[in-house]
């Protein structure tokens, strides 16, 4: 269940039942309708039926039990116990603000009629938002538990610490907006639980449709759950979403629990029931169809119920629920960590009890940076329901940060849960049953506005603009360590179309390789970097040349979102010839000709293996090796030592297997600077300068013929 938008506006809501203003207690007394015996049969029948299922003990069958006691509350509105029936009804329900008027009814009229009533009526206060009422009435039910019934005396006490936090929490909301996504993604039947790519542009989530694979139905009469995808068409606009069909769906219960980062690897819960079903996983082949669905194995799932999943950026790390024997309380979050040699996951490692508590700890999310953790709990600092938390991770001390509360609006009274954030960390996606929406349940987009700024000229407070009816003062949430999201695509130069590749990111400091990403069928790609980094990127196709630069970030690049495309194009059109490429990260330093493979050696590995791989494709093209230098040093020392720096990338092909006669080498010196000296002179600062000098220092390539 996803928590209900339960702001000022619910205490002004019609009251759907005119009848229940009148203030008397009318039971279902045969005596009391002589004149209407054949109806008052009736509606005594389907109170029986709705009995029936209310007093089954399973929360699913209250909508059952629902649908009958509405049925004899046409006949008689005005019976306390009948209204006081619904009202439970519907706080177990998605409609729960349904629930207040018919309690507050049966309280009006028989106070006494039962020890939970004050109870029930306080829940639904509390999920009304109405949080100081709510503690009236929790404490008045609180006097009458008896001093041995210790438990509920530590749940009630609970639940007025929830009322509190919700006060504290609704007068200091962050300042966000929440957004339905629309028809192209939701419809009148429920859509939950979405996962969303890092770049924001690939979104899958679960729905309850007519059209799911195995169109079958519950008891109830709802569709079996089906997982249905949307790509992203621009910057706002989402594409009509689509049945993602078998074999990841089948005509078992099949839903959304987490996806990779990339949006190429999803995890899916498959079963009948929550205690028959198992976490899979699926990933998306290079035509952009998706692999059978396989079990991610006994470390993960269990004779128990494993509910959730995520996986960190580089898939190498699992975090996921379950209610396992020996965890904290009903379901904890779990971690296991790829093993590499055994091509299986390791044993799964409880995170403890800073995260884990007595009670629920539910969908949980990693976010690309790779060490936020967001997770929904009803045992921390909550208002109410479930509430989403954040937790980080410290490696240097190897623990997770007190977890955080969120804030409200995203955080309400209701439970929220199933909450996902982009790489950029500006938007996050939950689903939510608010006023206005399309079905039972919708997909959402929440943007963070960031802390408030102050006007260059002063206002007056009537001025003040108010974000989601919340008033002044707006907090924001604590900040993590900055990250800067890098997006973009492979393209074909020809067509101009999208196309599927490979990227390798490589940290030019460290020499580090930090991704090779396998970019999607429209060749996008996304990953999550540190801004203060200069990183060296190669891309390369199938049969395409080979893309080359170098990105350097700084602080500014923090929290952003920032594009690098690469154009490649195929060497054997009949437009190829003459057509050249620059390798920028084949890095020989300062007056050096050889490759430094401490230094250098991924780098130019990565370039000259894609070379001599582009070359064994296409063995009939032959290349011109161009070597260049910097302008510093003598203009026939600069000409000598490109010639050098060409003849041992050259050699390296040759090592690789690729003939000699296909390679003809020169080398230009500082004839042919890619930024002009007298750019270079009029830079001021010192690394501003080397960067320049490191772009003239290069590798062209260019095709010489078919």
């Amino acid at each position: 269940m996803n928590k209900l938008n339960y702001i000022s506006i619910f205490f002004s809501l019609f009251i759907g039942l005119t009848a229940l203003s009148q203030d008397r207690d009318v039971p279902f007394d045969k005596r009391l309708f002589e004149d209407k015996k054949l109806a008052f049969e009736e509606a005594a029948k389907e109170i029986k039926l709705g009995d029936f299922y209310f007093f089954d003990g399973r929360d699913e069958f209250l909508m059952e039990a629902l649908s009958h006691f509405e049925k004899a509350q046409k006949f008689n509105p005005y019976s306390s116990i009948l209204n006081y029936k619904i009202g439970i009804c519907y706080l177990y329900s998605s409609n729960k603000s349904e629930s207040l008027q018919y309690l507050e009814f049966a309280h009006r009229v028989n106070p006494e009629l039962d020890i939970d009533l004050k109870f029930y009526l306080a829940q639904a206060y509390q999920l009304g938002g109405n949080f100081e009422t709510a503690i009236k009435y929790y404490e008045l039910y609180q006097a009458l538990i008896p001093s041995n019934d210790r438990k509920q005396q530590r749940y009630v006490a609970k639940k007025i610490a929830e009322s509190k936090t919700g006060i504290e929490l609704m007068a200091s909301p962050i300042r966000v907006w929440v957004d339905n996504l629309g028809d192209s993604i939701n419809s009148e039947y429920s859509e939950f639980s979405p996962v969303i790519s890092a770049d924001n542009r690939v979104l899958f989530y679960t729905a309850r449709r007519p059209d799911s694979q195995g169109q079958k139905t519950d008891r109830l009469g709802n569709y079996f759950e089906d997982i249905y995808y949307s790509v992203r068409n621009s910057e706002e606009d989402w594409a009509a979403a689509e049945n993602m069909g078998a074999p990841v769906n089948t005509e078992s219960h099949d839903a959304t629990v987490g996806v990779a980062p990339d949006g190429k690897s999803i995890l899916t819960y498959q079963g009948l029931s929550s205690k028959n079903g198992d976490i899979l996983i699926t990933k998306q082949k290079a035509d952009g169809t998706w692999q059978q669905p396989t079990s991610l194995g006994v470390s993960i799932n269990s004779k128990h119920h494993e509910s959730s999943a995520t996986l960190s950026f580089d898939e190498k790390t699992l975090f996921f629920v379950s209610d396992q024997p020996g965890g904290y309380g009903q379901h904890d979050i779990y971690v296991s960590v790829w093993n590499e040699k055994k091509q299986n996951w390791g044993k799964a490692k409880n995170l403890g009890p800073k995260i884990n508590t007595d009670f629920e700890e539910l969908g949980v999310f990693f976010h690309a940076d790779s060490k936020t953790l967001y997770f929904s709990s009803d045992g921390h600092r909550n208002m109410g329901g479930l509430d989403v938390f954040k937790s980080v991770y410290d490696a240097d001390l190897m623990e997770w940060s007190e977890p955080e509360n969120i804030g409200y609006p995203i955080n309400t009274p209701d439970d929220d849960i199933y909450f996902v954030v982009t790489g950029n960390s500006r938007y996050a996606y939950y689903s939510s049953n608010r006023p206005g929406g399309f079905g039972e349940k919708d997909i959402y987009k929440i943007t963070f506005l960031g802390p408030k700024k102050n006007p260059a000229i002063p206002i007056n407070k009537e001025d003040q603009t108010v974000i989601n009816n919340a008033p002044a003062p707006l907090k924001t949430l604590t900040k993590t360590e900055p990250k800067f999201l890098l997006t973009g695509r492979i393209v074909d130069g020809v067509t101009g179309e999208g196309m599927p590749g490979q990227l390798f990111i490589i940290n030019a400091a460290t020499n580090e390789r930090v991704y090779e990403i396998n970019t999607h069928p429209d060749g996008s790609y996304s990953a999550v970097l540190s801004p203060g980094e200069q990183y060296a990127l190669t891309a390369a196709g199938k049969y395409f040349s080979i893309g080359s630069q170098v990105l350097t970030s700084d602080a500014s690049f923090a929290n952003q979102e920032k594009t690098l495309d690469f154009v490649l194009y195929p060497p054997t059109t009949d437009a190829s010839s003459g057509h050249s490429f620059t390798l920028r990260n084949i890095y020989f330093g300062f007056d050096q000709t050889n490759l430094d493979y401490t230094a250098f050696g991924s780098q130019a590995q990565v370039e000259l293996d894609l070379l001599a791989e582009l070359l064994e494709k296409n063995p009939t093209i032959t290349i011109e090796l161009g070597g260049h230098t910097d302008r510093r040093g003598a203009n026939n020392y600069n000409k000598e030592l490109s010639n050098n720096r060409a003849f041992i990338a050259k050699q390296y092909l040759v090592d690789k297997g690729i003939a000699e006669e296909r390679i003809k080498m020169i080398g230009y010196g500082e004839t042919q600077p890619e930024v002009p000296w007298d750019v270079i002179k009029e830079l001021k600062d010192k690394k501003a300068k080397e960067e320049a000098h490191q772009r003239n220092r290069r590798t062209v390539i260019t095709i010489l013929s078919q």
